[in-house]
């Protein structure tokens, strides 16, 4: 199987070891694909990397994950049209699912009273650091309906991360966008804005 991610063996190099995800973003990614293609699609693309089915509070190896979403975006890619509109629907798929957990439930309540996404995105460092082993990310208001988020030594493309960083609109109901830049392998800001 080839890996349709342009910069996937970079990504890769930039992994330590030790470094890890979240069995339920492995778990997210593979029930899209079981939605979109079927079950024996998401058993093709998982055999290859987990012995069975991920739990949502193990962790895997990052490398596994990345070469998931380079599986990912191949076989979703005739559904979505572009690599970039998979990688953010596995983003959404993953915040969606993270969502849906009695955690994800929690932290809804807890910091979106008000439907101010801001407390949300506030709270994006803490909860990045729960699903994955590595990178920095900072958070920064703009203003009343605008953020900034900093990644650092992260390992996954820009459009995962906007796709995730939708998940907070939507689930409060607000309309808004999310602009990801990298500005090298590894370093992207993100610019999230809403009415």
């Amino acid at each position: 199987m080839s890996f349709p991610l342009d910069d996937l063996e970079a990504r890769i190099a930039l992994t330590r070891p030790g470094d890890t995800v979240r069995g339920l973003s492995f778990a997210a990614v593979l029930r899209l694909v079981h939605q979109r293609l079927g079950r024996d699609a998401a058993e093709r693309l998982r055999a290859p990397l987990l012995p069975r089915s991920p739990v949502d509070f193990f962790s895997y190896p990052a490398v596994d994950f990345l070469r998931l979403l380079a599986f990912a975006s191949e076989a979703l890619q005739p559904e979505y049209g572009t690599r970039g509109a998979v990688l953010r629907a596995c983003g959404e798929a993953i915040v969606g699912t993270f969502f849906e957990s009695t955690v994800g439930q929690t932290l809804l309540r807890l910091t979106a009273s008000g439907g101010d996404p801001k407390r949300l995105y506030s709270n994006a460092a803490a909860s990045y650091s729960t699903a994955v082993s590595y990178g920095q990310r900072e958070y920064q208001a703009l203003g009343d309906k605008r953020v900034r988020l900093s990644f650092k030594d992260d390992l996954l493309p820009v459009e995962v991360h906007e796709g995730i960083l939708a998940g907070p609109l939507a689930a409060l109901r607000r309309e808004g966008r999310v602009r990801g830049t990298e500005r090298r392998l590894g370093d992207s800001e993100f610019l999230i804005e809403w009415t």
